[in-house]
């Protein structure tokens, strides 16, 4: 009977020999077993994130198309600059969560991460720090 296929994160290793550690890198290795059972947390969380941010996408995109109306209970007091704001970072984290799903469904599918997908969702994440960080600096 062989062993499942176990690889390396960081150097693309793969061996069916029963390691514990990337011989070449020394980074732990993950069987195709365990890398499909993060692929479906990728998918879980993701697909939490794009349905819970499109759904406030919807409940605020009501509220802003309301404001002004007789008898509106809430109101949105910003201009069309911080709505394209919002509507943007909104957008952002849906990409991310767009992301993860992409890249769960390809671990599970092939038990091993997709390193340019993994980049995609590191650089949108450093992208929504870095907005982060830029809104808090004019506070």
């Amino acid at each position: 009977m062989m062993n499942e296929i176990s690889s390396c994160y960081r150097c693309d290793f793969e061996t069916g020999e029963p390691l514990s550690q990337c011989p070449r890198c020394g980074q732990p290795l993950r069987s195709a077993k365990t890398v499909r059972r993060l692929g479906w947390a990728l998918v879980a969380l993701g697909g939490l994130l794009v349905v819970f941010m499109g759904a406030l996408t919807v409940v605020i995109g009501g509220i802003m198309s309301r404001t002004g109306e007789p008898g509106a209970t809430t109101r949105f007091t910003g201009g069309p600059e911080d709505a394209a704001f919002i509507f943007g970072i909104f957008g952002l984290v849906i990409s991310i969560g767009l992301a993860s799903v992409v890249g769960g469904a390809w671990q599970i599918k092939y038990g091993k991460p997709n390193k340019k997908i993994m980049v995609v969702m590191f650089g949108l994440a450093i992208v929504f720090l870095l907005i982060g960080k830029l809104v808090r600096s004019f506070d």
